[in-house]
């Protein structure tokens, strides 16, 4: 599955010799490596799994641990840490087609999901087409344009040619007010909404906080989901189609 090869060394340039249990990150990072290649998946996940508790984020373990989570056939963590990949790498192509492959496994093992509850609203689809930076460079760089078009003009006598570029001014200021909204959008979207993975094979969620409310439907794992808030140990959370619920809190990965 994995076309991203896993090496001992993708942490040990971010950590030192930080503790992890008895180990330092770099024993216990060789050792979830040699387990891993041994097909020891469990003791390579517990072992990754002990160094995001320093916390540590790199990319590269989130992969790896993704790897791992999937050689063991449990698809909701795994793609939660492709997810988590992505997230910070948004243009490992590799943590993108291992995701895409286990989301296609997981939605076969179902049969029940709720019809357009997975696609991410239109909006959030737009604003993300691009990272944040790309979209500051985009709005700064089409709003510069406009500014040198408008001190061109100044110097530019009237006829055709002020007035084709005086359409194409007005044309590339609203190329530059769109990129504006959509900063703004995935800003927001980054800030202010909390989103989460599906972690089990099938995850019932119920009219209430609590294990005796009525279940209303049931998501399957690698379900993205909007978190809402939380209330004893139970998450609200919304899907893309409106559809509310709660959850018991730790069945769902916080991205």
């Amino acid at each position: 599955m994995s076309r991203r090869v896993i090496a001992a060394w993708c942490v040990m340039a971010v950590a030192a010799a930080a503790p992890a249990g008895a180990e330092t990150v770099d024993e216990a990072y060789a050792a979830s490596i040699k387990d891993y290649y041994a097909g020891h998946y469990k003791q390579a996940a517990d072992a990754m799994e002990r160094i995001l508790g320093l916390p540590m984020h790199d990319p590269d373990l989130y992969y790896n641990l993704g790897c791992t989570y999937f050689r063991m056939g449990q698809l909701g963590p795994a793609i939660y840490q492709f997810e988590k990949t992505l997230k910070l790498q948004p243009d490992a192509e590799d943590a993108r087609h291992n995701l895409e492959t286990c989301r296609a496994l997981a939605e076969a093992r179902v049969q029940d999901e709720l019809k357009g509850a997975a696609a991410q609203p239109l909006w959030v689809r737009a604003v993300s087409m691009l990272r944040q930076s790309t979209w500051t460079w985009l709005f700064l760089g089409l709003w510069w344009g406009v500014f040198l078009i408008l001190l061109l003009l100044r110097f530019m006598h009237a006829g055709p040619a002020r007035a084709g570029l005086i359409a194409a001014n007005s044309f590339v200021a609203l190329l530059a007010l769109l990129s504006g909204l959509m900063l703004l959008g995935n800003v927001y979207h980054h800030s202010r909404v909390v989103n989460g993975i599906v972690l089990p094979d099938k995850m019932a969620v119920h009219e209430g906080p609590g294990a005796g409310t009525r279940v209303t439907f049931k998501l399957h794992a690698g379900f993205r989901v909007r978190l809402l808030g939380t209330d004893s140990g139970w998450a609200r959370i919304r899907l893309a189609n409106g559809l509310e619920g709660w959850v018991p809190q730790h069945e769902v990965g916080v991205l």
